[in-house]
């Protein structure tokens, strides 16, 4: 294989390519990312290998440049990273990590992996690929000739909208698997992705081919699903000019009755009333395909089951641009970012450690009705992961700039997870209940955090406290230290959430 090793600590870049010779590998070394990415440009490697931090040009704008070029997009990275933490958001699922210390036997085994797959799927580059834009050819069109002619392979779809590839897997013409990747860490998979995919007039997509082993999650025949797809794109475009908008925030009308003999869709519908805000949120977590879901969903306002949720002006974020910052705090946060060494992907981590799930959940019912956070869809299902080391969901800061929220348990027990996790962080906020002894709970946490991560601590009140023992929580709260506390009234919290992040701010 040729590898290219990109590293600005030149005694590690030294011992890994060493160990890639001896192992038969090609080996080239660039000392930053700017040399990388001529190097890779003139010599097409077949595996990047790179530390997140990496100078110049770092890791992650790196890789986005060269997947983007269709000469270099089939080059795989490993990524040297200090933690799983800090693994960009947006890899491919042909990328690697290795965590420090970097072992050179972990490298040497991703790329083993790497030349595994690349056998798998012949050797070296197939000759044979396939690119074009959708607008150009239809992905029906597409499949029909690929099932005419009994093609194999994996086709990547790429849009403007999504920062992964989605996938389409066909064997003998046949479509056997569809994945579509949601902001969420999620995906919606199956003929639910298949018929997504069809209603796609713009992007980009290649085909490599190769042998198909996974399980196929669609059996229905190629001729009839693309019938059907079709039909569910003309009913959606009717349908979708119908409804409010997908931004739109619904909600189940109270003493709302559904019905005795419930159908499987209108309950998860219902489900996913109770889960998600926005109905383009319900329709990509139900596991129907998106036509029934938004039928179901028409249909159950039109029986007053569910209402658009009424904006409340206060209940709205006010800063400019598309997230909780305004123009100014946002300029100052890339500048921050700038400086930082590891330097952070556009998506920032926050921190989140509260007393007991409740108040957890509370948060996090919060942030759902105060800003424009999408919950992990994970987290939905299993509720009870709340008490681990979990994503709680992402949240749009500014344009071009998000932030993961991640929960870290304050238990004892976690605490070697504790320096772990604070490495890298925009900040942390501390989730206690409204007693002195829920704060206990939180008080090793959030000391530890300030100590190790020299960023702002902030403790959010999510249950209002009374009397004394509201003056006793804010004085144990100051002599902690850190950036203070925040009220987050549970009746219009959006300009509270809005304080709250921009006290996180550098």
């Amino acid at each position: 294989m040729r590898v290219l090793i990109a590293d600005h600590d030149r005694g590690r870049g030294k011992a890994l390519a060493e160990a890639c010779l001896a192992r038969g590998h090609v080996v080239e070394r660039a000392a930053q990312g700017a040399a990388a990415l001529e190097l890779a440009l003139e010599r097409i490697p077949d595996a990047l290998v790179c530390p997140i931090d990496l100078a110049v040009i770092d890791a992650e704008r790196l890789s986005e440049i060269l997947r983007g070029n269709p000469r270099t997009r089939t080059a795989s990275f490993i990524f040297l990273v200090n933690d799983d933490l800090d693994a960009p958001i947006s890899m491919d699922s042909r990328d690697a990590t290795v965590v420090s210390p970097w072992a050179e036997e972990d490298v040497l085994d991703d790329l083993d992996a790497i030349a595994e797959r690349e056998r798998r799927f012949g050797e070296g580059r197939p000759d044979t690929e396939i690119e074009g834009k959708l607008s150009q050819i239809s992905l029906a069109d597409l499949l029909q000739i690929f099932q005419m002619n009994h093609k194999s392979g994996t086709i990547r779809l790429s849009s403007a909208g999504l920062d992964i590839s989605a996938m389409l897997s066909v064997a003998d013409g046949q479509v056997v698997d569809a994945v579509v990747p949601l902001r969420d860490g999620t995906a919606v998979v199956g003929e639910k992705a298949l018929y997504r995919l069809l209603k796609w007039a713009e992007g980009r997509f290649e085909f490599v081919p190769g042998t198909i082993e996974a399980q196929p999650r669609i059996t229905k025949p190629t001729r009839v699903a693309l019938l059907e797809g079709m039909r569910h794109r003309d009913e959606w475009e009717q349908l979708v000019r119908e409804m409010p908008p997908l931004e739109s925030r619904v909600r189940l009308v109270p003493g709302a009755d559904t019905g005795a003999d419930v159908h499987p869709l209108t309950r998860e519908v219902v489900d996913g009333v109770e889960a998600y805000r926005r109905i383009g949120e319900i329709v990509d977590h139900c596991s129907f395909p998106d036509y029934q879901v938004l039928r179901a969903i028409s249909d159950l306002m039109s029986r007053e089951v569910i209402e658009l949720e009424k904006a409340d002006e206060d209940d709205v974020p006010t800063a400019a641009g598309d997230g909780l910052l305004g123009h100014t705090q946002a300029r100052r946060l890339r500048e921050w970012m700038a400086t930082q060494r590891p330097r952070p992907s556009a998506t920032l981590k926050v921190l989140v450690a509260a007393s007991d799930a409740g108040c957890l959940g509370r948060f996090v019912d919060l942030l759902r009705r105060g800003t424009d956070f999408v919950v992990d869809g994970r987290l939905v299902r299993q509720p009870e992961r709340l008490s681990q080391l979990v994503t709680l969901g992402h949240l749009g800061l500014a344009d071009g700039l998000g932030v993961r929220l991640i929960a870290l348990p304050p238990q004892e027990l976690y605490a070697p997870l504790w320096d772990v996790a604070c490495h890298g962080i925009l900040g942390s906020v501390i989730v206690p209940g409204p007693s002195a002894a829920d704060l206990a709970r939180t008080e090793a946490v959030a000391r530890r955090l300030l100590e190790r991560s020299g960023r702002p601590v902030l403790h959010a009140l999510v249950s209002r406290p009374a009397g004394e023992e509201a003056a006793g929580l804010r004085e144990s709260i100051e002599a902690l230290g850190g950036a203070g506390a925040v009220g987050l009234p549970s009746s219009a919290p959006g300009p509270s959430m809005q304080d709250l992040f921009t006290r996180l701010l550098p």
